[in-house]
């Protein structure tokens, strides 16, 4: 973005980065950053090398962090190509769209309209993509419970009272019997009496 732009501005510097970002989702560029900046005859020789001067690191940092959140410039639309201002070529395939850090940027388009390359991914597809991973950590608190002269115990319920005397008949289940193909039958024992 720096290198391309002329060393220009944020306006620049977002316009580069939106191609950039372009040309990475439309399938018909290499599928990372760096592929796609790094590919031959493509971007000013050398970016992947040359040293940024850190007067612009700041801004740089701001809109490339812009860039991978998933703003584009405005004005971009779907252009992934750009050359120096002020140039003129005969195409009549070259879409004007916008100016931007001494660039000129255009769509390639067919003679009905279309585009000639793969239309990028809406930039909110991709952006998660970029998104700095943040983990959350939370601060180990220690377990308190309560030790035993701290538990509340209910006094005792001296109105209750228990019977060894069953007061009502329960009728208790026996194990099943194994099956011999006569029909079933339940058998109870009466308990308590």
């Amino acid at each position: 973005m720096y290198f391309e732009s002329e060393h220009s501005d944020h306006d620049g510097y977002m316009a580069v980065g939106t191609v950039v970002m372009n040309r990475l989702t439309s399938g018909a560029y290499p599928q990372s950053i760096c592929g796609v900046v790094a590919q031959k005859r493509q971007f000013a020789p050398g970016v992947m090398t040359r040293v940024v001067s850190s007067q612009a690191e700041p801004e740089l940092d701001l809109a490339a962090s812009a860039v991978l959140r998933g703003e584009r410039h405005p004005g971009i639309k779907d252009a992934m190509f750009f050359h120096t201002e002020g140039l003129k070529f005969p195409y009549d395939n070259m879409h004007y769209v916008a100016v931007a850090g001494g660039n000129a940027f255009y769509e390639k388009r067919g003679q009905d309209g279309a585009l000639e390359t793969p239309a990028p991914l809406p930039a909110y597809e991709v952006a998660m993509n970029y998104v700095p991973v943040r983990t959350v950590t939370t601060t180990q608190l220690p377990l308190l419970l309560p030790t035993a002269d701290q538990l509340p115990v209910p006094p005792p319920d001296t109105t209750a009272s228990i019977s060894a005397v069953p007061t009502s008949t329960i009728a208790v289940p026996l194990p099943r019997p194994a099956f011999d193909g006569a029909a079933p039958s339940a058998s109870f024992v009466k308990a308590g009496g």
